[in-house]
């Protein structure tokens, strides 16, 4: 391993792998240090939920998820035709039931703001749009009766394999990057000028990354002088269905229930959000409430055999956005964390930014992922 390498990566899951990529594809001479096995945190799991921002009230932020949720359909198939790997990407579209009259009178504004926002097709060619369903369009994927009044069904949502798409992205890393699993950074010393592993081993890497999760947090307090994030825990479920399920079945979205059918056969159920827990790896009688809740809606998963419990804690940035760039205290290190439930879609184009400040070109973020607006949430 280099001990004075040009970067530093602290972090192998989704976020880091795509970061160490893109270092690795500029000649950068880079270490991607990870505490575990990559992408055994919250980039493990298998919802892969690849879904839009509502159209109405268009910011930037929302601007910068819709180009990276665009372009991921392209990535993705160079990293398939470079690895090998099929990712289990499929534009398969959303649906949300409609249960009062007034969500079905905001739903038709969400309608128009998707003909003005979005693009009218992916770069695949299908079409994208918002459209408002009077009934159910498959009763037996989302039951009738879960939706009353009709539901809404956006084709511009997708779906990956999340393990599928971190085992491809590793492959490409590993061709260029320096990987050490099992690789724990206990400190950081003169911002960012020197790193100090478990082991004792020192590196002095040019600039660092850090994209470590929610324990991205844990090093910068000290640095930053406060807390810019927490962690936040989510439980999901993996089901074997007794009849084969439809793999281009849309999500399913309601409540903040994710009902997602995969290439596989098997149907995962997500999640929880847990601001207070004791274990992190463990699931509980929360996730038993969750399979419940999401067999109501969907009546394909009645008598559904559970294939994994699985549990993980994202990362989720005191802005409530992505925070991305430089520390203003120590600018040798470029933070790049916090995409919570949007990490899978826009972790490529935060890589992208990341790299832009690690390298000194230009590097622009909306206003509301820059480091500079969380550390004023957090004053």
């Amino acid at each position: 391993m280099p001990r004075a390498p040009d970067l530093a990566i602290v972090g192998g899951g989704i976020v880091g792998l795509w970061c160490a990529m893109r270092a690795g594809a500029a000649g950068l001479c880079t270490v991607l240090l990870e505490k575990g096995r990559i992408g055994q945190g919250a980039s493990g799991g298998f919802l892969g939920a690849l879904m839009p921002h509502q159209p109405v009230r268009w910011t930037p932020e929302k601007a910068f998820q819709l180009d990276a949720l665009m372009s991921l359909e392209t990535e993705i198939t160079l990293l398939e035709e470079r690895t090998g790997i099929d990712c289990g990407y499929r534009r398969c579209g959303r649906l949300i039931p409609t249960r009062t009259e007034k969500k079905r009178a905001q739903r038709t504004d969400w309608q128009a703001a998707a003909r003005q926002n979005w693009p009218t097709a992916s770069p695949g060619g299908k079409l994208l749009e918002w459209r408002l369903l009077d009934a159910t369009p498959d009763a037996r994927w989302l039951a009738r009766d879960a939706a009353p009044l009709g539901c809404e069904f956006d084709t511009l949502s997708a779906r990956v394999s999340p393990r599928a798409l971190l085992a491809a992205l590793a492959l490409a890393t590993s061709r260029t990057v320096h990987i050490r699993e099992r690789t724990a950074v206990a400190r950081l010393h003169d911002g960012g000028a020197m790193i100090v592993l478990d082991d004792g081993t020192e590196l002095k890497p040019g600039r660092v990354i850090l994209t470590a999760g929610y324990e991205t947090f844990d090093f910068l307090e000290d640095m930053a002088g406060r807390r810019l994030g927490r962690g936040v825990k989510g439980q999901a479920a993996l089901m074997h269905p007794l009849q084969p399920v439809d793999p281009h079945a849309p999500i399913i979205y309601f409540g903040g229930v994710y009902v997602i059918s995969h290439d596989n056969g098997l149907i995962a159920i997500g999640s929880t959000s847990e601001n207070e827990f004791v274990d992190a790896a463990a699931t509980d009688h929360r996730l038993d409430d969750l399979i419940a809740r999401a067999t109501m809606i969907c009546p394909a998963l009645e008598g559904a055999a559970l294939q994994e419990r699985w549990s993980g804690v994202r990362p989720n940035a005191i802005g409530r956005h992505p925070m991305i760039g430089p520390l203003p205290a120590c600018p040798r290190i470029v933070v790049c964390t916090g995409g919570y439930k949007i990490s899978f879609g826009i972790a490529h184009r935060m890589a992208d930014a990341a790299l832009g400040f690690v390298t000194g070109q230009r590097s622009s973020v909306p206003p509301r992922y820059a480091t500079a607006a969380h550390y004023a949430c957090a004053q």
